[in-house]
C-alpha cells in the first residue's frame, strides 16, 4: 500500500478494526443467545435468538442512510466518525461485563444493542466516503484504494471469527465479546490520535457538503439539478431499487452465515479434527479467507475482459452471486439430510461457505462503483446510506425470519426452500437484464 496518502490508510485501518469488532460480536451472537444460563448464555429458543440476530444485522445497516444526512449535513464527517466510533465502544464494553443478575443482563445486553446501531449508524456509509476525499475525483489510486479497503473488511472478519471464537470457546462468551471491544478501542484511538495530521480539514464540517464524492472510472456523479430532466433522475433511482431488490435476496440468503447455518453446524455437523473440535465461529472465517484468497484473481478477471471488451455488467454479476447463494444452501439441504442418521461432515458446510463466499465477492466489488456513479453529487453518504437500508438493511432483517421456518419445518425444508427463492430470484435476474440495460442507457448510467 506504498504511494497512498496517510489519510486513505488510517480510514482503511479504523474500517478494518471496526469490522473486526463488528464481525467478531456477530460470530458468536446467536450461539451466546441460544446457549443454556448454565453455559452462561441466554438459553433462548432457534426462532428468538435468529429473529434478534436478523433485527439487529437489519438495522445496523437500515440506520446509515440517517447516520450519512447527518455526517453530510449537520456533523461533519469528522464528527460524526468520532461519536460514531464512541457509541460503538460502549456498546461492545456493555456486551463485555460479567452481569451477575440474568434482568440485569438482558438490560445491559438490550442497552449495549442500541449502543451498536447508532454507533454504526453514523460511521459506516461515512467512513467509505472520507476514503475517498483524500484523493482527487480523478486519481487512479482511488479505485486501488477501495480494493484495500473491501479487502481490509475481509481480514478483519477472518481474523475476528477465529480470535474471538477461540477466546470464547476457552474462557466464555463474555471474554469474547471482550476481544470484538478492544478491536473498537484501537479503531477509535487510532482515529482520535492520527485524523487531526493525517486528514487534515478533509471531512470537516465546512467543507463535507461541497467535496465532490468518488466516482468511478467509467462516469461520475451527477447533480439532479443538471440531469436533461426529471425523467433521467427517476430513471436512476428505478435502475438503482430494482438493483437494490436483487441484492437485499441474495443478502437474506447470505446472512443465513451469522443465524440458521451456524446454529445447524453447531448441533448437528461433526467438528473434530482428531482430538480437536473446531469451535463453531471459525466457519464465519472461512467465508472471508475465500475472499481474500481470491480478490486478486477476480480483480485480474476484470481488467482482462474489459481490455477486451468483454466487460461483465452488475446485473450478470448478481445473477452469478444469487446462483452461488443457491448452490450453498442446496448443499446445506444436503448436509441437513445426512444429519438425520447422525451426525454430518463438516466438508459440505466449507464447501458451502465457500460458495457465499465467493458471490459475496462478485457482488460487492461490483456494488460501489455502481451506486457511486448513480449518486447525487454532495448526498454520496446519504445514497450509500440508502443503499445499504434496501440490500444489507432489509435483507438482514428478513433472514431473521428463517428461525421461525426451522422451528416450524427442521433445517432440511428450511434450506430447501430459500434455496428455491435464491434459484427463482437469480433467473429473474437473467430475464431482467436486457430491460435494465435499456433503462440504464436512458439514465446514462453504465452498468
Amino acid at each position: 500500500m506504498v504511494g497512498f496518502p496517510k489519510g486513505a490508510l488510517l480510514i482503511i485501518g479504523v474500517e478494518f478494526w471496526e469490522r473486526f469488532s463488528f464481525y467478531g460480536m456477530l460470530s458468536i451472537l446467536a450461539l451466546f443467545l441460544t446457549a443454556s444460563p448454565a453455559d452462561g448464555g441466554f438459553g433462548w429458543p432457534t426462532a428468538q435468538a435468529l429473529g434478534l440476530v436478523g433485527a439487529y444485522s437489519g438495522a445496523m445497516y437500515a440506520l446509515p442512510a440517517f447516520g450519512g444526512y447527518l455526517a453530510d449535513r449537520v456533523l461533519g464527517r469528522r464528527r460524526a466518525v468520532t461519536w460514531g466510533a464512541s457509541c460503538m465502544l460502549v456498546g461492545q464494553i456493555l456486551l463485555a461485563l460479567p452481569w451477575a443478575a440474568h434482568r440485569v443482563a438482558l438490560l445491559g445486553f438490550y442497552a449495549a444493542i442500541v449502543f451498536l446501531i447508532a454507533g454504526n449508524a453514523l460511521m459506516k456509509s461515512t467512513l467509505v466516503v472520507l476514503c475517498g476525499e483524500t484523493m482527487r475525483a480523478d486519481d487512479p489510486r482511488r479505485e486501488a484504494a477501495y480494493t484495500y479497503y473491501y479487502l481490509g473488511i475481509a481480514v478483519a472478519a477472518m481474523l475476528s471469527g477465529i480470535a474471538v471464537g477461540s477466546v470464547a470457546a476457552r474462557f466464555g462468551w463474555h471474554v469474547g465479546f471482550a476481544v470484538a471491544a478492544i478491536g473498537m478501542c484501537v479503531a477509535l484511538g487510532s482515529y482520535v490520535l492520527l485524523a487531526p495530521r493525517w486528514l487534515g480539514s478533509i471531512g470537516m464540517k465546512r467543507d463535507s457538503a461541497a467535496r465532490i464524492e468518488p466516482a468511478a472510472a467509467v462516469s461520475a456523479p451527477v447533480p439532479l439539478a443538471d440531469l436533461d430532466s426529471r425523467v433521467e433522475a427517476w430513471r436512476r433511482i428505478g435502475l438503482l431499487a430494482v438493483l437494490a431488490a436483487l441484492l437485499c435476496t441474495f443478502s437474506i440468503g447470505w446472512f443465513q452465515l451469522y443465524g440458521s447455518w451456524l446454529v445447524f453446524i453447531e448441533q448437528h455437523v461433526d467438528r473434530r479434527v482428531g482430538s480437536f473440535s473446531i469451535p463453531v465461529p471459525w466457519f464465519t472465517s472461512m467465508n472471508a479467507a475465500v475472499v481474500i484468497l481470491l480478490s486478486p484473481l477476480a480483480a485480474a478477471l476484470w481488467l482482462r475482459l474489459g481490455a477486451r471488451n468483454q466487460r461483465i455488467d452488475i446485473v450478470q454479476k448478481y445473477c452469478f452471486a444469487l446462483a452461488t447463494v443457491a448452490v450453498g444452501h442446496g448443499l446445506m439441504y444436503v448436509s441437513a439430510r445426512s444429519a438425520a442418521h447422525g451426525m454430518a461432515a463438516a466438508w459440505l458446510p466449507i464447501v458451502s461457505l465457500s460458495f457465499l463466499g465467493v458471490g459475496e465477492l462478485v457482488a460487492w466489488t461490483a456494488t460501489y462503483g455502481m451506486v457511486s456513479r448513480a449518486a447525487p453529487a454532495g448526498y454520496a453518504s446519504v445514497t450509500m446510506g440508502a443503499w445499504y437500508l434496501l440490500t444489507l438493511g432489509l435483507g438482514g432483517y428478513l433472514s431473521g425470519f428463517a428461525g421461525k421456518l426451522v422451528d416450524e419445518y427442521g433445517f432440511v425444508d428450511s434450506f430447501a426452500l430459500i434455496a428455491t427463492a435464491m434459484g427463482g430470484v437469480c433467473l429473474i435476474a437473467a430475464l431482467l437484464r436486457q430491460p435494465l440495460a435499456r433503462l440504464a442507457a436512458r439514465a446514462r448510467v453504465a452498468l
